[in-house]
């Protein structure tokens, strides 16, 4: 009885502490959050992620300490291409608010890639987008992902 008990304690605990569920969002939420799961599905691979980034946008991640403009990822692409193949990637939610014009979505991406070597790497990273709506499109007005390593 005491370990069911316990069991119903813990599971309580894992529902409240989730992700957030779809059935909890406005409008507004889900179609920032259908938006971004879209983008990573059309722009995984890297050399696209510039043509989804708003014009004053900016871009960071762990790989360089300054952010990114959209004409420097551009140029960087039409240098190098693609490094890699993501082969899977997996988005959790945890947090998106969305104020007139504007949204910030917080999310996990689980990512298993094939490295310019052939490898297969997994990464997990934490994600802070920046977004902006243009019309009726949204576009990244600036991302931060950071990839955790075993230890954050």
């Amino acid at each position: 009885m005491k370990s069911a008990m316990t069991i119903g304690v813990l599971a309580a605990a894992a529902l409240t502490a989730s992700p957030l569920a779809a059935q909890e969002w406005s409008d507004e939420q889900a179609e920032v959050w259908q938006w971004v799961v879209s983008a990573w599905d059309e722009h995984a691979d890297p050399g696209t992620w510039h043509e989804i980034l708003d014009d004053d946008g900016y871009g960071m991640n762990g790989t360089y300490p300054v952010p990114t403009s959209k004409a420097e990822m551009s140029r960087g692409a039409s240098k190098f291409g693609a490094e890699g193949k993501v082969l899977h990637h997996r988005l959790d939610p945890l947090a998106i608010t969305v104020s007139g014009d504007t949204a910030i979505a917080y999310y996990y991406a689980g990512i298993t890639e094939e490295n310019y070597k052939g490898e297969r790497e997994n990464n997990t990273e934490k994600c802070a987008d920046t977004l902006v709506k243009r019309g009726n499109e949204w576009r990244f007005l600036g991302w931060h992902c950071l990839t955790l390593d075993s230890g954050d």
